[in-house]
């Protein structure tokens, strides 16, 4: 996860999909789909005139295997990064959203123009297959959300107002994040998730979500290093001791500008707080049975395609006769 030697810290058990509730996943693309993405096998070199599609196997595989179970997966794709983390890469951004267009226009998968930058570039392909999904969920009717920051907080928020039953990141940042429920792994076709509570951090370390957030950042998180030779065990002690972040950092004689930087770290912490869900409605819409095949067809074939889009249908039909709204989506 995104803090130093928490490893211990979240305990992580295999649950069945009916803790899920309400029945429906918030999927944080950049942490979770892009990740899964890393696993699979590098291209031979002769491949590299292809452009790189997996991202769209998995997703389609996620979607299905959600729907089956009846549980409506809500993709949250990355806005502008918390500057704290990384820097943003606007050029980046539009060059990858350049690139998927031309692919788009084309549904050439061996145009070689487009695949051979995003070979290239890592972060390229990751806002390449970002938009991609995005595309693919608006034509088989599953809801995509473009997060006003870090996606991994949108997720939370959406979570924590019960508008999602769980967050689906392969780390537990989401739980810092306020998300009450967090899954690393979906094995939805077994009916089972592994998920973490935020519940059982706050018993087992006896802090309540803010002084969780100062644990945080006193062990070294994604925006702020750390206090040195300060972990999980002796910031517990700590945060029992003094209360909160800055009195810790008082008594172990960090000066005040020093401490700037650790209090701008936890602010981060509390931007969920002032993430709005007023609007926003999620649900599973009819598919665009042409749309869905032609955008399928580059990735596996037209024969292919047209059955994996009709049995996108028809798990969509199913769906529908138990569940066809839930409130808010943007």
């Amino acid at each position: 996860m995104g803090v130093k030697n928490w490893k211990n810290l979240v305990s992580w058990q295999m649950v069945g999909t009916d803790e899920i509730s309400p029945s429906s996943v918030a999927i944080d693309v950049s942490n979770y789909m892009i990740r899964r993405m890393a696993v699979v096998p590098k291209p031979r070199s002769a491949d590299k005139e292809r452009v790189p599609l997996t991202h769209i196997t998995l997703t389609l595989g996620v979607i299905r295997a959600a729907l089956r179970r009846n549980i409506l997966p809500v993709f949250v794709v990355d806005g502008p990064p918390e500057s704290l983390k990384r820097a943003p890469q606007p050029d980046l951004v539009y060059k990858a959203v350049r690139l998927y267009r031309r692919f788009s226009d084309s549904e050439d998968p061996w145009d070689s123009s487009v695949a051979l930058p995003l070979y290239e570039s890592p972060a390229l392909r990751t806002y390449f297959a970002a938009e991609h999904i995005k595309n693919l969920c608006s034509a088989v009717g599953i809801p995509a959300i473009g997060a006003p920051s870090e996606a991994e907080m949108m997720c939370a928020v959406l979570c924590r107002e019960g508008i999602v039953g769980t967050v689906a990141s392969n780390d537990a940042d989401a739980l810092l994040f306020g998300s009450p429920h967090v899954s690393r792994r979906l094995e939805l076709s077994k009916g089972q998730v592994e998920r973490a509570r935020l519940v059982d951090m706050e018993e087992a370390t006896g802090l309540d979500l803010d002084q969780l957030r100062d644990l945080a950042v006193l062990c070294g998180c994604d925006f702020h290093p750390g206090l040195k030779g300060v972990g999980p065990r002796k910031g517990v002690i700590l945060l029992e001791r003094y209360g909160s972040l800055v009195p810790v950092l008082r008594a172990r004689g960090v000066s005040a500008p020093d401490r700037e930087s650790f209090v701008r770290a936890r602010e981060v912490f509390d931007e969920p707080s002032h993430i709005s869900v007023r609007g926003i409605e999620v649900s599973i819409r009819p598919p665009v049975l042409p749309r869905a095949v032609r955008m399928l067809t580059p990735v596996m074939g037209r024969e292919k395609a047209e059955v994996r889009a009709s049995d996108i249908v028809r798990l969509w039909k199913d769906f529908g006769k138990e569940q066809t709204t839930m409130e808010q989506w943007v």
